[in-house]
Formats: C-alpha cells, sequence, structure tokens
C-alpha cells in the first residue's frame, strides 16, 4: 500500500515532537502519546488481571516525564485484550485518533499470528497512512516474548511478525521499537521477565520502554 503523508514522517516527525516536549510554559502543547494494540499494552499480567502501572504506556509516561518536566503529556493506552489489527484498524479513528494525538504506538505482534502475514500487514500499513494524514507520529512495535514461540526457529510465526514489521518500517520510513530483539538479546532467565507465557511482568514491560526511550531523545530524533 502506498503511503502518502501530510505531515513529516520517519525520524523529522518524531524531533518535531521532542522539541515540543522541551517547550516551557506559557509556550508549551499538550502532547498525546496513544498506545494502541492487544493485551501487552493494555497491561494484561495473570489473565484477567490488568496491572497498568507496570506497563511501558505508564513506564513511559513515568520516564518521559521525568525526562521532560516542563512538559504537558498524556500516554492514553487505547488497547483491547484479545484484539488483533484488523479489528484495531476498524475502531483505529475512535479510539486512537479522536485523541489528537502527536505519537501513536503501533503493538499486534503477538496476536496478529492468527492473520495471514499480508493482512497484517496491510492493517498496519492502513493504520500508518491514517496517522500520518492525522498529523500524528506512527511508531511500530514487534511483539514482545511467547514462552511457547521459538523465533530463532525458521517459519515460527512471532519471528516472522517480527521480520514483518520491521520491514514495513523500512519501507515506510516507520520508527521500529524492537521489543522482540530486546528479549531475544536478554542474557538472564526470560522467564522472569513474564506474568505468564505471553504477557510481560514489570521488568519484561521495561525491556520495551528501553526500545522506546532513545526515540524520544533528541540525538535520535533529529532529521
Amino acid at each position: 500500500m502506498p503511503v502518502t503523508a501530510t505531515a513529516p514522517v520517519g525520524k523529522h516527525c518524531l524531533a518535531a515532537v521532542v522539541h515540543d516536549l522541551q517547550v516551557a510554559w506559557p509556550d508549551n502543547k499538550i502532547v498525546n502519546i496513544i498506545a494502541f494494540g492487544h493485551s501487552v499494552p493494555a497491561g494484561f499480567g495473570i489473565t484477567p488481571a490488568v496491572h497498568k502501572r507496570d506497563a511501558y504506556p505508564r513506564l513511559l509516561e513515568d520516564a518521559l516525564a521525568d525526562a521532560y518536566p516542563h512538559a504537558v503529556l498524556n500516554v492514553i493506552t487505547a488497547a483491547a485484550g484479545g484484539e488483533n489489527s484488523q479489528q484495531g484498524r476498524e475502531r483505529f479513528a475512535r479510539d486512537a485518533l479522536a485523541h489528537a494525538p502527536r505519537v501513536v504506538l503501533i503493538d499486534y505482534g503477538l496476536n496478529d499470528r492468527g492473520l495471514a502475514l499480508q493482512a497484517s500487514a496491510r492493517n498496519l500499513a492502513a493504520m500508518i497512512v491514517e496517522a500520518r494524514a492525522a498529523g500524528a507520529c506512527p511508531v511500530l512495535l514487534t511483539p514482545t516474548w511467547d514462552e511457547q514461540a521459538a523465533p530463532d526457529r525458521a517459519g515460527d510465526p512471532l519471528g516472522a511478525q517480527a521480520a514483518m514489521i520491521r520491514r514495513l518500517g523500512e519501507l515506510t520510513d516507520v520508527p521500529v521499537a524492537d521489543s522482540l530483539a530486546a528479549f531475544q538479546n536478554y542474557r538472564g532467565d526470560r522467564h522472569q521477565l513474564m506474568a505468564q507465557f505471553n504477557h510481560p511482568n514489570r521488568e519484561g514491560h521495561a525491556l520495551v520502554l528501553g526500545q522506546l526511550m532513545p526515540l524520544f531523545t533528541p540525538s535520535a530524533s533529529q532529521p
């Protein structure tokens, strides 16, 4: 799907956001960031318990508030447990873009294993187009860990999702927070990062935060 943007794209887009996060009162602006996706950004731990304070959207808001103490910022979670990108695409305008976001984080890799890879890519591409048309910066996330997956094995659906998301990011000039790579590169016991087999705990979410925060630093976001 061709991507046509009415707003700056890629790092140029995030550079404007980072600039605005640094502006002090009375010239500062509200910066809304939407965390959109399935159960992981929603904060599900051991289903059906939700631990919002331990999930990466909350960790991101706290980290950005520390980094940019003059910013009026909100990280708004608009994620639904059990959802895939087809379902998310249907509510994207209502639940994400209606908040006038500057940034939209899109995280569907775990659940999109139930879709054909091409269908998943089309859904993500459509959300990228819609976000940019609304003046928002899209950011893609690769999936977090699943203890029942083997992403290093050829043909593994989790690894295939991650590879597709990375490629889509390259094709559309969209930043990618590579959560799966962070889990794969972790040198400790990955089980200690998980609340249940497919939901990270606070320590697992902190790995995702480690992939997101560099996107919101002045040096990384400058064109």
